[in-house]
């Protein structure tokens, strides 16, 4: 018996065992991309008797069965009563003559690389025989509620597949990018349910939400009358922007007073289309990809003649989609990166706007997670990512 705790020891051992034994079943949680010990396998093929890999949270990579779903001894299972989550390897030669490798590694490139794995390896000559029998029987059960994969399977789990890595990827840059010192499960406006929320906003000095709400079902009900920014008249385009409000029922400086934005209003005024053209991007309804959110920036950036004007662009986003975007200002810059652990919105810019902003208000509890208890709760669930502005802003 061995104990198996570092990379090396766990590739020198797997590759004697796949070439010293004839007959391979194993069980894994997921399998990864390609990496030398599945290239290996590869060359192995006719060895593989029973190999049933997992498919839950789509971790496993649609390369890995798209290389081995023609072989017959390779099962995906599919479904399960609950988390199919081991990570067992058996090589023999015979009931007599066999090793098995059981513990945490995946089969995965992370696994037999940079991870912190351990397992414990077991051998025909110090294990109990009924070992190789309890271990093969638990794998030919999984192997019974396992499929096989076919083309058609694979298009539909790419689908999903790529959903996830998108999640799994942008929690990846949050992490990366998060101060030291504080795991981003633990930054304030992540954690935050949606009770944590609505008192936050409760509490706040002169809250205005009774006319916030106001400014944005307004806003809202321009948007849906005109299919394009440009089709509306220069007043409603104006008070959209921020800067009209004299005479208005509402206070359209909300979420962010514009009047002193002289790029956004020159623009506004006198080549509506060019800032149409940007927010026509972003869909009134439904999912706002950041391949939507970059093809905006790329239009606002020439209507406005580039520039870092990331506070009218993102006034503009949160009036179009109140749901998802958050207007940034100077009133609201300080608690905001207190809040989001991220270093001073002065510097800030569009890229960060997405990663460091964005990705962090749909990543939140509260977010994900909203439980309104009654019609104003309702409707700032409606405009939930811009209401922060009430938490952040300092007059």
């Amino acid at each position: 018996m061995k104990y198996i705790n570092d990379a090396s020891s766990l590739n020198r051992e797997f590759s004697r065992l796949m070439n010293q034994y004839k007959h391979y079943h194993w069980m894994v949680a997921w399998a990864g991309k390609p990496f030398s010990q599945t290239d290996a396998l590869s060359e192995n093929t006719i060895k593989i008797d029973q190999i049933v890999v997992g498919l839950h949270f789509y971790q496993t990579h649609p390369d890995f069965i798209a290389q081995f779903m023609k072989h017959t001894g390779m099962k995906f299972m599919l479904t399960s009563a609950g988390t199919f989550h081991p990570k067992v390897y058996l090589f023999s030669n015979s009931p007599n003559e066999w090793e098995v490798i059981i513990g945490s590694a995946n089969l995965t490139g992370a696994a037999f690389g940079p991870n912190n794995e351990a397992g414990v390896l077991i051998t025909s000559a110090e294990g109990k025989p009924e070992i190789y029998h309890q271990v093969k029987k638990s794998i030919t059960n999984a192997w019974n509620n396992a499929k096989h994969f076919d083309k058609h399977l694979l298009n539909d789990y790419l689908k999903l597949w790529e959903a996830q890595q998108r999640k799994l990827d942008s929690l990846s840059r949050l992490e990366n990018k998060q101060k030291p010192g504080t795991p981003y499960f633990s930054v304030p406006v992540v954690a935050r349910t949606w009770q944590e929320y609505i008192l936050k906003i409760n509490t706040r000095p002169n809250p205005q939400i009774e006319e916030r709400i106001l400014v944005l079902d307004y806003v809202q009900q321009y948007f849906r009358a005109y299919e394009k920014f440009a089709d509306m008249d220069i007043h409603t385009q104006q008070k959209i922007a921020g800067y009209k409000w004299a005479g208005e029922p509402v206070d359209f400086r909300l979420f962010g007073n514009m009047n002193n934005a002289t790029t956004l209003k020159q623009v506004i005024n006198s080549k509506q289309d060019l800032i149409g053209n940007a927010l026509d991007v972003i869909p009134l309804n439904g999912e706002i990809t950041k391949d939507h959110y970059y093809t905006f920036v790329e239009l606002f950036q020439k209507a406005v003649n580039g520039g870092n004007k990331y506070k009218s662009a993102t006034r503009l986003l949160a009036m179009k989609r109140p749901d998802t975007f958050f207007a940034l200002s100077s009133g609201n810059d300080a608690l905001l990166a207190e809040d989001f652990q991220i270093k001073s919105i002065y510097a800030m810019n569009f890229d960060r706007y997405w990663d460091e902003i964005i990705d962090r208000i749909r990543s939140s509890h509260w977010y994900q997670f909203p439980k309104p208890k009654n019609k104003t709760e309702h409707k700032i669930a409606t405009y939930k990512a811009a209401f922060m502005d009430v938490i952040y802003y300092q007059p």
